[in-house]
């Protein structure tokens, strides 16, 4: 049954405003998803003219397909109703998109070698299918308007026009301020909100109360979380050292260290160097703020889900900041404090990386164990990952610092190091460790390191994989916290064997770290 044309009543007026206002917010989502392509694209098939190509041609391509099919679809039934379902699914699918994108891209990424066919079969893939709806909605509002013939070239040249201005402010919208300011996964979730609502108006306005109840349930209800709102990073730091050449880019001789910025393609690396050595400090991907390139990192975020709700975190060493700036980035409702004993490692890392301070972000110079010593407040979760250069200064290893940690923990709380394995002062950490906390998990990274999370009472293996589930479900995190989860070894005590319990008193930190090492690597 075939329904007329939207006829002149009361209403009229306001469903036409609506047509042509819902015009201009699906070209808006259209295109700034479209710029918004390249930042899921970018991490895994790079930022050339073949990641560009295949995202505009898939939007061309879904385009296509949406105008042929809204129009024919509009010549067999002219509903109104209709129209807004169109933007209603199209919308529905951007929501659902940052539960399953990583999923499919690393999918392509590992079946397809070649970096043309993965990108533009990854762009259909997230892209075809929410721009062919929102392509339907053009020719069939055009269908809707249109009283008379007389009027056809008006009306069509309103809706292409109105919608190509909404083009044009998503594509400046989205590369000006909304990337730099919250990240790809909130706009994605902001799209697909904005057109769910302007679907549910437009069906209110055209199929009269029982529609406008639909749309007050969605705005009163608990509204879609929006991800990395704040603006921990400042992008236009990040775009600069992107455009900067490859190369060391900065040399900064603070009090306590060598520093050294070098980049190297889309990666921004800070590098101690000490009698010679280099060692890598952080790395991030400039391309991606919620990328963790180095796996030591990727590992300790497990530790989140040992707190039954980790809302007040303790991070002791800074580097460039990529721990901190991704569990605040995943994690809007944590308050972050980071302790760095170097000021101008702190300095570099704003400079350099774009960390920026918030009300709940705070980067503070000093010593961590000064600092715990000094302020009695109780966190949730507590980080350690104070190197300088190869190894952790002695007294952050001793069984009296790891007392002083344990303090510190609110009840139920938990404690994660960064520790390096294949020597003596590898077993006598975790003996050291296993002095102090009741229970200990060790998650081997398999690049050298371990991360070893205590906690003052044992949590069974349920409770953690209901609450890395649950966490992961929450917050969404880039790295599947019940993967990191799977790395958990069995009988963690045993990698204490020939181990001494390292004290204030007695701690040949320098010593341990070679011992047993090169025994190791020969087994």
């Amino acid at each position: 049954m075939q329904h007329p044309p939207i006829e002149p009543t009361p209403s009229y007026a306001a469903a036409t405003a609506a047509i042509y206002a819902v015009a201009f917010v699906t070209g808006a989502i259209v295109m700034s998803f479209e710029m918004l392509g390249s930042r899921y694209l970018n991490p895994y098939f790079g930022s050339g003219i073949y990641t560009w190509a295949a995202l505009i041609s898939t939007v061309l391509i879904a385009l296509t397909a949406g105008y042929f099919l809204g129009g024919t679809l509009a010549d067999r039934t002219v509903s109104p109703a209709l129209l807004a379902l169109t933007v209603i699914i199209g919308s529905v699918y951007l929501l659902a998109l940052p539960s399953f994108a990583q999923a499919v891209l690393e999918a392509v990424l590992a079946a397809i070698d070649d970096i043309r066919l993965g990108s533009m079969i990854s762009a259909l893939a997230l892209m075809f299918f929410p721009v062919t709806f929102l392509g339907m909605y053009s020719p069939f509002a055009i269908r809707l308007l249109l009283r008379s013939a007389q009027r056809s070239g008006r009306v069509s040249g309103a809706v292409y026009g109105i919608s190509t201005a909404g083009a044009i402010v998503g594509t400046l919208g989205t590369t000006f301020f909304l990337i730099p300011a919250i990240g790809a996964r909130a706009i994605t979730l902001t799209l697909g909100t904005l057109g769910l609502l302007a679907g549910l108006l437009l069906l209110a306005l055209t199929r009269g109360r029982a529609a406008a109840v639909l749309v007050v349930i969605a705005l009163a209800a608990p509204s879609v979380p929006a991800g990395r709102a704040e603006n921990l990073i400042d992008e236009g730091v990040r775009t600069g050292m992107l455009g900067r050449p490859d190369g060391r880019l900065a040399h900064i001789e603070t009090e306590y260290n060598d520093v050294f910025i070098t980049k190297r393609g889309h990666q921004l690396v800070m590098s101690f160097q000490i009698k010679g050595w280099d060692y890598t400090e952080s790395v991030s991907n400039l391309l991606d703020p919620d990328d963790l390139p180095l796996r030591y990192a990727q590992v300790m975020t497990i530790a989140t889900s040992y707190p039954q709700a980790p809302r007040k975190i303790l991070m002791l060493g800074l580097g460039g900041g990529s721990i901190s700036t991704y569990l605040g980035r995943f994690m809007p409702d944590a308050a972050i404090t980071t302790v760095e004993i170097d000021p101008g490692v702190i300095t570099a890392a704003k400079t350099y990386f774009g960390l920026r301070e918030s009300a709940r972000m705070r980067y503070l110079a000093g010593d961590g164990r000064v600092f715990l010593t000094r302020n009695s407040e109780l966190y949730d979760l507590i980080l350690l990952d104070a190197y300088r250069g190869g190894y952790v200064p002695f007294h952050l290893l001793t069984r009296e610092f790891y007392g002083l940690v344990k303090q510190r923990l609110a009840p139920g709380g938990a404690a994660a190091f960064n520790v390096h394995d294949g020597s003596k002062l590898f077993a006598s950490t975790v003996m050291t460790l296993g002095e102090v906390f009741a229970a200990l998990d060790l998650y081997p990274t398999g690049r050298g390191e371990v991360i070893a999370v205590a906690t003052a009472a044992p949590i069974d293996a349920q409770t953690l994989e209901g609450r890395a589930a649950a966490l992961q479900k929450q917050h969404g995190f880039r790295f599947p916290l019940p993967d990191m989860l799977r790395r958990r070894m069995d009988k963690p005590q045993s990698q204490a064997a020939g181990g001494n319990v390292i004290t204030d008193d007695f701690a040949p930190a320098d010593v341990y770290d070679v011992m047993g090492r090169d025994l190791r690597r020969k087994k």
